[in-house]
């Protein structure tokens, strides 16, 4: 059964496909007011959120003939040592240059520590890695992942502080007459600059080789807010990591995208504490992209996971899906990077399991938040940037209403979207939202949506809203919200907008449903 398209007739109605120009359905001249929040324009024309797949799990097709549905995914790439010209490429330690580490039998590998690592002989060989990895500079993103020391001296607590003992070990060796105190400040001053050098020069030369890819180290930035055992835990960014982060200055001023990581652990597990640890990680990512110019920050591209870090055979349920990419898109972030190991596609009833889980589960759910970022940024921004929050930390979300979109996952794998926009989704998006415009446009920000008489957004050329604006506008009050309901409630709620999205999770997969998404989270019918 093919996808049932939701087409409409009517003058200048087309539906947007992958690298062909939108043809936005708004006629008139409105009253706007300007923007000043910018965010990093899309790597891909008309994809303003990009979906990267970086998993190994090619073998479900080439092992075991069990075929994958990535195509929501603009980019895939394996992270495996053997894939090369990819359009994302990630970096270990063993595939670029000679990265100075200190190994878990305690050997020291080219130095150990970087200032005792050659930086000319780590940018020869990472040239000829950059070239075998990446043999065409085409467009793309570029992952360095470095995760044996911090540069930053402070950070490196156990077990890294492995690298500060042996720094201030070196200094003592040397200056024999200085107490502990002037070696550590010493040592931490070489460290520190040998680590700069190194990370650095290498995106410089990463940058030079190939341009058109967007540089970046994982894990960068990054705030520390891990402590989810403090009962009065909101997520926030301890100041002093902030600080740190803006005396990283150096290093996102050399980089060309963000690579922040949101991986949850199953202590987070359908928690509201995990909307707050994303949140607070994502927002850092974003005002860190500022640093080099606030009107050209650079994109913000986040790593997350669809299995739980500590428990890798558990997927994430649908309300973790809310707390993750639901929190990241609605911040206005550039993508996501979907990584994963071998565990994904180690069997035949591994490769069933993650192929049910993408029908049922993730691709429905990347389908709706796309075409609601996409209606939102059509309507409020006319294109030219992207919808993110009001206010960051609130619990205001990019999904469609229930009440208005339906999607269907049919026998043959293939979605249908059932419903059309009215007055009021436009209007929830303008209470809670504003446009984040692309860098260098002069971006308007819609203040007149009753004049807005059709939308035209999709998410792969046959996945498409083309429609209408229905429905005369309805008074909503302050506290107006959809709350997910679980498939053994099937019956709407109204909820605060404090409510958080915990709700007990249950597993969908090898069910065909109908899916519906609120504003807020979401809801299953079974």
């Amino acid at each position: 059964m093919r996808v049932l398209y939701l087409k409409h007739s009517f003058p200048g109605s087309f539906l947007e496909s992958n690298g062909a120009p939108q043809t936005v359905l708004v006629f008139l001249l409105l009253p706007c007011c300007l923007t000043e929040d910018f965010r990093a324009p899309p790597l891909i024309p008309n994809v303003p959120f990009l979906w990267v797949w970086n998993a190994p799990t090619e073998a479900c097709l080439t092992k075991f003939n069990e075929p994958l549905d990535l195509s929501l995914f603009s980019l895939v790439g394996s992270p495996r040592k053997t894939a090369t010209g990819q359009p994302v490429t990630i970096f270990y330690t063993d595939r670029l240059g000679l990265y100075p580490h200190i190994d878990d039998s305690q050997k020291s590998l080219y130095g150990g520590v970087p200032q005792l690592g050659s930086l000319n002989d780590h940018l020869e060989k990472s040239k000829k890695d950059i070239q075998r990895y990446m043999p065409i500079d085409n467009v793309g993103l570029a992952i360095i992942d470095w995760e044996d020391w911090r540069p930053t001296w402070s950070r490196n607590w156990k077990p890294k502080d492995i690298y500060k003992n042996k720094s201030i070990e070196l200094i003592q060796q040397e200056y024999k007459q200085l107490n502990l105190t002037e070696a550590t400040k010493r040592a931490r001053k070489e460290f520190e600059q040998a680590a700069r050098s190194f990370m650095e020069q290498t995106l410089k030369l990463g940058k030079s080789l190939r341009p058109n890819h967007l540089w970046g180290f994982y894990l960068f930035p990054d705030c520390y807010n891990n402590k989810f055992q403090d009962p009065n835990y909101n997520g926030n960014c301890p100041d002093i990591e902030k600080k740190r982060n803006d005396e990283l200055s150096w290093i996102w001023e050399q980089s060309t995208a963000l690579y922040p990581s949101i991986y949850l652990r199953s202590i987070l597990k359908s928690s509201p504490n995990a909307a707050l640890y994303v949140r607070n990680r994502v927002q850092e990512a974003l005002r860190v992209s500022r640093t080099k110019d606030p009107q050209n920050p650079v994109p913000v591209f986040v790593y997350a996971r669809i299995v739980f870090a500590d428990q890798i055979y558990q997927y994430l349920h649908q309300n973790d899906l809310v707390n993750t990419i639901g929190e990241t898109v609605a911040l206005g972030a550039s993508g996501m990077v979907m990584w994963g190991t071998l565990s994904l596609a180690r069997s035949m009833k591994s490769c069933l399991n993650l192929h049910d889980y993408l029908e049922t589960t993730l691709n429905p759910y990347l389908i709706n938040v796309t075409l609601a970022a996409k209606m939102c940024s059509q309507t409020l921004c006319q294109d030219q940037g992207i919808c993110s929050r009001k206010d960051w930390n609130s619990d205001d979300y990019l999904h469609l209403s229930p009440q208005n979109f339906q999607i269907q996952v049919v026998k043959s794998g293939k979605y249908v979207i059932r419903g059309s926009p009215t007055l009021d989704d436009l209007q929830y998006f303008s209470k809670n939202f504003h446009c984040s415009c692309y860098a260098n446009l002069n971006c308007k920000e819609r203040d007149d949506l009753e004049t807005v008489s059709s939308v035209s957004v999709c998410v792969i050329e046959d996945i498409c809203i083309n429609s209408f604006v229905i429905g005369e506008p309805s008074a909503l009050p302050d506290n107006w919200k959809h709350t997910y309901v679980d498939s053994s409630n099937q019956t709407d709620i109204i909820s605060s907008a404090a409510a958080g999205p915990h709700v007990p999770g249950k597993d969908f997969s090898g069910y065909l449903f109908v899916l519906s998404i609120s504003s807020q989270h979401l809801k299953y019918l079974l």
